[in-house]
């Protein structure tokens, strides 16, 4: 009877107190994180063992005021590499730090991103990933106050860290390269400039219009919501307006996707009749004839450093401290340059607008 009380009363505070470490290392250590080294993992399982500590992730997660059990990772949309690819690097690494991840999907909207939140925070989820809407509700940003968060490609104001793709240096030299192919012309598709990355995106275009000396006045700027029918709609505009271009650079994943099937749908052959700068990393832009030039991003990388800021603010609530707000972090990213981008046609195959 004495052996079954202790095997209920022991816990992780009571073994980290008998090894002088912290909590956080005998939770990982138990869940199975690489994190921990190998011979300190196998005196903390050791000693559970012979403690008779047994763990149960249910039943802490119900009994539990909060519990790093499970966290949150919210985003606007699932069907892109940017986030789909995103959410499954982060979950494998989040599993093995023993935390199991929610997903929520908002749709860019506002209301029910708040209302998908408040049924998080009701399950009692440790911290969150979000990607957060064009929109953030002041609601939202009272929800996401009183948790660990860790904010991904955009940011909603609130004081949190932040992961975004070092995306803007990389546009920068998309622009630089068409220059430097002849191009004066060209044609930039993007996001809006609520959203944080398609204020730095943005910025990045404009950038290399000034270094490469082009005229601003003959870059053509279309800035919609990143899905792959807004990239496939504003693409095919484009194409069939007035204003000349002989490039078409696409700032987003989302917006890839549709605009390079509105260039295929147009029968327009890349580079010949059209240089186009694609954003991303689909396997099948590497699988397209010709290869599409694009703005190289790693989403490992992008998942690795969420997951890691994520699992650092679960570790300091554990031990009662506040990690420092540093940030944003950023990622690197690159031009890869391919096949679709060339020198321009000898004269434009666009009409070009009256005087």
């Amino acid at each position: 009877m004495a052996s079954r009380g202790r095997r209920k009363s022991v816990g992780v505070v009571e073994m980290a107190r008998d090894l002088g470490v912290s909590t956080a290392t005998v939770s990982r250590a138990l869940n199975g994180s690489p994190s921990v080294r190998r011979e300190l993992a196998d005196r903390i399982r050791t000693h559970a063992e012979a403690r008779g500590y047994v763990a149960n992730r249910l039943a802490r997660a119900l009994s539990a005021s909060t519990s790093r059990a499970f966290v949150g990772f919210v985003i606007p949309f699932v069907d892109t590499p940017a986030y789909s690819a995103v959410a499954a690097e982060c979950a494998r690494l989040l599993s093995a730090a023993g935390t199991q991840m929610i997903l929520a999907i908002t749709e860019n909207d506002a209301e029910r991103e708040f209302q998908q939140l408040r049924d998080l925070v009701g399950t009692r989820i440790a911290g969150l990933v979000i990607s957060p809407s064009t929109h953030v509700l002041d609601d939202t940003r009272r929800l996401l106050t009183g948790l660990p968060v860790v904010e991904l490609h955009r940011v909603s104001g609130i004081d949190a860290p932040s992961v975004f793709s070092d995306d803007e240096q990389a546009l920068t030299d998309a622009i630089l390269h068409l220059a430097g192919l002849g191009h004066t012309d060209i044609a930039y598709l993007g996001t809006p400039r609520e959203l944080s990355n398609g204020v730095t995106r943005l910025r990045g275009i404009r950038r290399g219009v000034a270094l490469a000396g082009l005229d601003p006045r003959r870059i053509t700027m279309r800035l919609v919501e990143p899905t792959q029918d807004n990239g496939r709609d504003a693409a095919r505009e484009l194409l069939d307006g007035k204003l000349p271009f002989t490039a078409l650079v696409v700032g987003s994943g989302s917006l890839s996707v549709g605009a390079a099937e509105a260039v295929r749908r147009s029968g327009r052959r890349l580079p010949d009749d059209l240089s186009l700068v694609v954003y991303g990393d689909p396997a099948w832009f590497v699988l397209a004839d010709p290869p599409l030039t694009m703005v190289q991003v790693s989403y490992a990388g992008l998942a690795r450093s969420a997951a890691r800021l994520l699992l650092r603010a679960l570790d300091a609530r554990e031990i009662g401290t506040v990690p420092p707000t540093t940030g944003p972090h950023r990622v690197p990213a690159a031009l890869s340059i391919a096949g679709s981008t060339g020198p321009p046609p000898p004269e434009s195959h666009r009409p070009r607008s009256p005087e």
